[in-house]
């Protein structure tokens, strides 16, 4: 078998199975079974393929969820893994998250009708958008294509991308938290999304069909049962909608740094350095530069979140990629604290139970990489708290600002270089980095490999503009 061939794990076992199936006196359909499975579980079932260990060498910019998810799955499948971070791992973007992991809560961000919504959140200080206008020169082509991906003929085909990419990606979160031994930072007490009143709800139930329509399980809860369900719900909110498969964490960095413990534990090399050019050399290899070395790589993996854009011009990629700066206040010991996240649907707010305290979500600014945080934003946020709970204390609190890569599309970019096959896409995931990075792993380990696809990565192409 030639170097790097992969093999069908059926074909390796009918082969490689035959020296202990020898030895057995009296083969039958059980042993066989019996020695088949114990190969099987000797692999490990994320070894879907197994692979003579490969020669090339992969280098992950990006130390954020997606690049520690993609590292991990292409050092899985063998590959000789480095990433590069100028930040120690999850230290950017990947640190603020409000830790959702779900099944099914895939909504664009893009949805039908907010266009005409846009200019009540931009007049509210406490609303949920904010653009400073020096930007919107530069933010008009990527507004005007975010309108035209909020139209039905184009929002329902991305809700069925990311619908499809979620589920997926869920089934592949389970596997690796089980793997990486993550399981005591993750939670499985779903989610609620709170309404006033059952008109309020009512009103917002055609959106949620659209998840139910996708294999969502929804399930309604209102006065008494709700409180029952959850004591910490704030007085005025009577009616809710539950999603019990909504996974979250209870600390985003530690799954950060969970995952690259596990990396480097399966022989990964993380480097933190300042990533200054990739340069194409000879034999279709690429030169990483930093301001350290000058190292020599069979594949470059971008996973630079907002910064990728740059990486990807350099290859001569234009991606209508900007950054969707968010901001959230942590409440350390916070009283009374939700067993679950609630999603506060007239306040366009999330709260959300973490180890560290309550945190609250739910801002988005555009302003561009190089401005400074805004955190009067996380201060609002704060009022908002005070007015759900006046009794609690919340004036020790932490605030934080990072800096999300948003697709006008609300789909992230996953796919090859047009000019450069060797070079792979895996940015833009918005507000699902962290509940698409499992899936997103995967993907990029399936590109090197020249494997079909789990999901249909075509609407991700990075030209589809």
């Amino acid at each position: 078998m030639d170097e790097g061939t992969a093999l069908p794990l059926t074909q390796i076992d009918e082969d490689a199975l035959l020296g202990d199936i020898e030895l057995a006196s009296k083969p039958t359909s059980d042993s066989i079974e019996s020695i088949r499975a114990k190969w099987i579980w000797q692999f490990g079932e994320h070894r879907r393929r197994l692979v003579a260990p490969p020669s090339q060498n992969i280098t992950v910019i990006g130390a954020g969820i997606v690049g520690l998810a993609s590292a991990v799955a292409l050092r899985r499948e063998g590959y000789q893994v480095t990433i590069i971070d100028r930040l120690p791992p999850g230290e950017a973007c990947s640190f603020g998250n409000s830790g959702g992991m779900p099944r099914n809560h895939a909504f664009p961000m893009a949805m039908p009708g907010i266009a005409w919504k846009v200019p009540s959140y931009l007049a509210d200080p406490q609303g949920p958008l904010a653009i400073r206008w020096r930007s919107l020169p530069r933010l008009t082509p990527f507004l005007a294509r975010f309108v035209r991906s909020s139209m039905r003929d184009r929002f329902l085909p991305i809700l069925d991308q990311l619908s499809v990419m979620m589920q997926q990606s869920h089934a592949e979160w389970t596997r690796l938290i089980e793997d990486a031994g993550l399981e005591p930072l993750v939670s499985e007490d779903g989610a609620l999304t709170l309404y006033r009143t059952k008109a309020d709800r009512d009103l917002a139930w055609t959106t949620w069909q659209l998840l139910a329509d996708r294999g969502a399980d929804l399930r309604t809860l209102d006065g008494d049962q709700l409180r029952d369900f959850e004591p910490a719900v704030p007085r005025g909110y009577e009616f809710a909608v539950f999603e019990p498969d909504y996974r979250r964490t209870l600390d985003p960095h530690g799954i950060c740094l969970g995952l690259a413990r596990y990396f480097e534990r399966l022989g990964g090399e993380l480097r933190r350095e300042t990533v200054s050019e990739v340069v194409p050399a000879d034999q279709g290899r690429f030169h990483v530069r930093t301001n350290k070395e000058d190292q020599c790589t069979d594949y470059v993996v971008i996973a630079a979140g907002a910064w990728s854009a740059r990486f990807a011009a350099a290859f001569g990629d234009a991606v209508p990629l900007e950054a969707a700066r968010g901001y959230h206040a942590t409440i350390p010991r916070f009283t009374p604290m939700p067993k679950r996240p609630l999603f506060i649907s007239d306040k366009k707010m999330s709260l959300n139970p973490m180890a560290a305290g309550l945190r609250t979500g739910g801002n988005i600014e555009f302003s561009g990489l190089e401005s400074q945080p805004d955190y009067s934003r996380p201060s609002r946020q704060l009022d908002v708290v005070r007015t759900l709970y006046p009794e609690a204390e919340i004036s020790r609190h932490t605030k934080w600002a990072g800096d999300r890569p948003m697709m006008p599309d609300s789909l992230p970019v996953i796919g090859t270089s047009q000019r450069h096959p060797h070079v792979i896409y895996a940015f833009g995931h918005g507000q699902y980095g962290l509940a698409l990075a499992a899936v997103t792993g995967r993907l990029v380990a399936e590109i090197v490999g020249a494997r079909t696809p789990v999901v249909d990565i075509h609407p991700l192409r990075p030209d589809r503009f």
